[in-house]
């Protein structure tokens, strides 16, 4: 019978009582079983189904494994018993079946006679060891590993640093290129494989809708499998519709820094972002960028810390913060003089002399030599404790850990244009400034000219379409632009589509993906229709006249096809969006603002596992002194078209308000900046920012090191013993018959789902395991990658974790006992084989809930990576090299002997203490294990790195509740402080005192050859 709502499995009911029903749960017949009182109406007698493992008590000793084959017509069960060749009908009473419990005391089977044959123990046992293998390696976050996505040190530490962190609320503010939207989803993905009732919510632009979703489902395989409706994904004008966000388990904002000017039109949304239990916002959004928005961002992770209603001060200690930078970067520097070191070490004093850390770190510093350890320890003392916000991580490219992290890069290829319309053009703005300086009445006429000079550069036929539209609005220049549209209207102004359609389909030629951008959508919209004219269906568009449905499953064509392919796009285009598997951007205009065509080449210059950079076509007229001085710009002075630029927001601001405010006065020689000052400005701006960012950003992992990584990859890279044990498991001899097909590429694994029965499994679990057969797998992670929606077999894909569960709970290979035949023994002995689990004990973390419980788990697995010991021992110690050959010996059917039914009579009358040499073999075991160094000396060790990291983490977290400028910002590292100082002192007893269990057992006898 079963209790209804109870997950404890079958039980017997021993007798009904007052208040209810004695329930008895079997673990292990007859010597272990629990006892509880269960409602009478509650109890419920399902059949037991086909499949099930049952236990039939054996003469004279221990227990025949058996297994239920179906039912007779009066109601009894055919059994299959091992070793009697026909099925045996029992009724219920005539045997036991365990609890869904997994079996934690294997000795106590063994010493019982409750064991099978350990042909089981040898079929799984190598998968069992893959498994602890792959927990060690990733250090318990398995939510990469089951994710078909390289692998790259930056996003691993990121995800680890949020996830082990009980105050779960970051910024992820990584330059553009280097995978937030990878972190986020790890995050997403841990925490709904570490809770099977947590939700989350993903809040994104319109415009990636669409692109997330495919992310999400064949990326990161959040789809079906992990439950309906576990991610919502929703636009940011849906976000503030939103009611109870704080039931979710975390919130998701992407382009977190285009959600703020919602906050105005609804005041709600700041306080529901605040009361989410977990919060992550993604923005590329530099240290130097807009820092109105920064603390908006800040305040929205931590509004104790970060109130917006002082935004002066904070400008203040950002600015402060920029000045400490170039400090800390003199006092390691090997060029720096004396004078300079000097220098830096009086402003540190004077700006956190109050600080007795500091200042005892400065006073060594000016009796030591250079370059030694107490310029680095004041340096790092300075930079984390007076860091901007703990709550924002930011990788930069090229440096720290994503200094290996692949992105496509760029290659500037320019265009000659000879088109015979341009000059009609550039007069035409010389004889508008001229209009504009005879009526200095006229209201914005900066910017509007601005505007005309912006679809001027872009051609005479983009300039044309913006004529015409600024006709539709009654204006003082309509005289002016009637009479240049009537001239326009009279030439050929088609030179630059056609040159680009030509450039276009030489690219085809060579079968590459071509992206194809203008700031006009006139002009985008007439190019597209020109281009499917001739290509078809090659070519796709992202239009602003498009419905974005149609955006979405346009782009996701381009995307996916195969070969050469077009994507023609307007500003809709330029953010957001991943084009990194184009080869070519080919430029139809250039936008006045070089951050805007930043973000246009950032769509491509991201990353990928490519050699060749993209190839970024620019058009140049030179007989244009406006085309050409504005080409000259962006290359020469800001470089725009051979490196990433996206930290230097504030500087290219600066550059275009200049260009605005002065366009109408100096005409074309607006774009004549001083280039050697520019690019020494530039420079300049770039190392200030590099400097702040490097202060505020990760420069080393902690997590995840180079050791780890190294660790990580070689593991990944070793998948034959990962295949080998697969198969062996879910083969007949593993009982549990997933009948595995691999593809003829040798890569792909399908697993049969034709049929409701799974050889091994009882009908219930079969059920279980069904729905989760139908994705295929690989072994191999770049052949993951490189398909759609195809999981790695690993930890935390739901096929792998039900298997982890299984085979904690099936008692199938956790006991075993045998009598094997040896020329080398005159009287039969016993020798105990243990199998046993070394892992931090997370159980010293009290009144925390599980989620926290977990996540220190996952920083205890980094320090004391859990390990298995195996022992072969007897009563006396454990057993030498020359019995190691015997005992270690696969179990061979033609000679050795499963210990059950009459052999047990042998056995006891040669063996009569069989039940203490086993205890005290097992005794002997615990002994030898204690010597060894996974529990003599890595355990200390692993406590005293345990005891500086945590001191490392109060430290800071103390200096910065002392410290820091405000009261708000020292009460939140205040508690921050409370909650590490208790999870340090349970990281380092759970490493000291590791957890011991004994997840297998096995006897062998060795029995005199006759």
């Amino acid at each position: 019978m079963q209790v209804r709502s109870s997950r404890l499995g079958f039980a017997f009911c021993r007798e009904k009582r007052p208040e209810g029903a004695v329930v008895v749960y079997t673990d292990i017949p007859g010597s272990a079983e629990v006892r509880e009182i269960a409602a009478v109406e509650d109890l419920i007698f399902p059949r037991v189904s086909p499949g099930s493992r049952v236990w039939v008590k054996g003469e004279p000793y221990g227990w025949h494994a058996a297994e239920v084959t179906g039912l007779t017509a009066f109601g009894d069960y055919r059994v299959r018993v091992s070793g009697i060749h026909t099925d045996l009908k029992l009724s219920g009473d005539q045997f036991k079946i365990r609890w869904d419990r997994p079996l934690t005391d294997p000795v106590s089977a063994v010493v019982q006679g409750f064991c099978d044959s350990p042909e089981y123990y040898e079929a799984r046992r190598d998968f069992l060891d893959q498994l602890v293998l792959q927990r060690r390696v990733s250090r318990g976050y398995t939510a990469f590993l089951s994710a078909p996505v390289e692998l790259y040190q930056h996003q691993l530490d990121t995800a680890a640093r949020v996830l082990s962190d009980p105050v779960l609320r970051y910024l992820l503010a990584d330059e553009v290129g280097l995978g937030k939207t990878v972190e986020a989803c790890i995050v997403v993905r841990q925490l709904l494989l570490d809770d099977s009732r947590a939700t989350a919510l993903i809040a994104v632009p319109s415009t990636l809708l669409q692109q997330w979703g495919v992310e999400l489902r064949e990326r990161f395989l959040l789809g079906e499998e992990m439950g309906e409706q576990r991610v919502r994904l929703v636009s940011h004008q849906d976000l503030a519709g939103e009611v109870r966000l704080s039931e979710h388990a975390i919130v998701v904002v992407d382009e977190a820094h285009r959600l703020v000017s919602q906050f105005s039109l609804h005041p709600h949304l700041r306080t529901d972002l605040h009361q989410a239990k977990s919060l992550l916002l993604l923005s590329a959004t530099p240290m130097s960028g807009n820092l109105s928005v920064l603390l908006n961002l800040l305040n929205l992770v931590d509004p104790v810390a970060y109130p917006t209603n002082d935004p002066k001060s904070f400008r203040e200690r950002v600015k402060g913060r920029e000045r400490e930078a170039t400090n800390l970067q003199v006092l390691t520097s090997r060029r720096a003089s004396p004078r300079l070191r000097s220098a830096a070490l009086d402003e540190l004093l004077r700006t956190h002399g109050k600080d007795p850390t500091v200042a005892r770190l400065v006073e060594q510093c000016y009796s030591a030599e250079p370059m030694s350890s107490a310029w680095v320890d004041l340096s790092d003392y300075v930079r984390e404790t007076y860091r901007i916000s703990r709550r924002m991580i930011r990788h930069r490219r090229n440096s720290g850990v994503a200094e290996d992290y692949p992105v496509v890069g760029r290659r500037p290829v320019f265009v000659a244009l000879e088109d015979s319309t341009r000059r009609m053009v550039d007069e035409f703005l010389e004889q508008y400034r001229d209009h504009l300086a005879n009526n200095p009445a006229l209201v914005g006429s900066p910017k509007r000219f601005a505007q005309m000079v912006l679809h001027a550069l872009g051609g005479p036929r983009a300039f044309l379409h913006y004529l015409r539209r600024s006709l539709t609005v009654e204006q003082d220049d309509r005289a002016l632009n009637e009479a240049m549209v009537a001239r326009l209207q009279m030439v050929d102004t088609g030179t630059r589509s056609r040159v680009a359609l030509d450039i276009v389909a030489d690219r085809l030629a060579k079968d590459l993906k071509i992206v194809v951008v203008g700031t006009s959508s006139d002009i985008a919209r007439e190019f597209y229709e020109a281009a499917q004219e001739r290509w078809g269906n090659n070519v796709t568009g992202h239009l602003i006249s498009m419905e974005q449905a149609v955006r979405e499953r346009e782009t996701l064509a381009f995307l996916n096809n195969s070969g050469g392919h077009v994507l023609v796009g307007d500003f809709t285009l330029e953010e957001g969006r991943n084009l990194q598997a184009a080869h070519v951007l080919i430029n139809l205009d250039l936008p006045l603002d070089p951050n805007r065509l930043e973000q246009r080449i950032g769509r491509l210059d991201r990353f990928a596992l490519r050699a060749e950079p993209a190839e970024i076509v620019t058009f140049v007229e030179p007989d244009s002194e406006w085309v050409s001085g504005h080409v000259r710009l962006l290359h020469e002075g800001i470089g725009i078209f051979t490196a990433s630029v996206a930290t230097l927001q504030r500087k290219l601001t600066e550059i275009l308000n200049e260009i605005i405010a002065q366009v109408e006065c100096e005409g074309s020689g607006v774009f004549s900046f001083d280039l050697t000052e520019l690019r020494r400005g530039i420079e300049d701006e770039r190392t200030e920012v590099d400097l702040l960012e490097e202060l505020e950003s990760v420069t080393a992992a902690s997590d995840f090191d180079e050791a780890t990584m190294a660790d990580l990859r070689r593991t990944e890279e070793d998948i034959e013993d990962l295949q080998n044990a697969f198969l062996r498991f879910t083969s007949a001899r593993g009982g549990v018959g997933l009948r595995p097909q691999v593809a003829p590429d040798g890569e792909l694994l399908r697993l049969r789902t034709d049929s409701r029965y799974v050889p091994g499994l009882p009908d219930d679990l079969a059920a279980e395991v069904l729905p989760l057969l139908r994705r295929p797998r690989v072994y191999a992670r770049s052949a993951a990658t490189c398909r759609r929606g195809v999981a790695p077999l690993r930890l935390g894909d739901p096929l792998v974790d039900w298997l982890e569960r299984y085979l904690r709970t099936d008692e199938r290979g956790r006991a075993r006992a045998i009598i094997r035949p040896c020329d080398d023994v005159h009287e039969p002995s016993l020798w105990m084989s243990c199998d046993f689990l070394v892992e931090f004990d997370a159980s010293h973390l009290v009144a925390e809930d599980e989620g926290v419980r977990r996540r220190l788990r996952r920083r205890g697995d980094a320090l004391l990576p859990p390990s298995v010991l195996r022992t072969w021992t007897n009563p006396t110690g454990p057993a030498s090299a020359p019995a190691l050959e015997i005992l270690d010996a696969p179990f061979d059917p033609d000679s050795d002997q499963v210990l059950r039914g009459r052999a047990w009579g042998d056995v006891l009358t040669a063996l009569p203490d069989w039940q203490q040499l086993c205890r005290l073999s097992a005794d002997a075991a615990i002994d030898h294990i204690r010597s060894l160094p996974a529990l003599s000396t890595e355990p200390p060790a692993a406590a005293r790195r345990a005891q500086e990291e945590a001191s490392a983490r109060t430290a800071v977290l103390r200096a910065r509740s002392q410290r820091l400028p405000t009261e708000a910002e020292r009460r939140a590292a205040h508690l921050e402080m409370e909650r590490e100082e208790s999870l340090g002192a349970a990281l380092v007893r759970g490493t000291a005192q590791p957890a011991v269990s004994t997840i297998a057992c096995g006897a062998i006898v060795l029995w005199p050859t006759p």
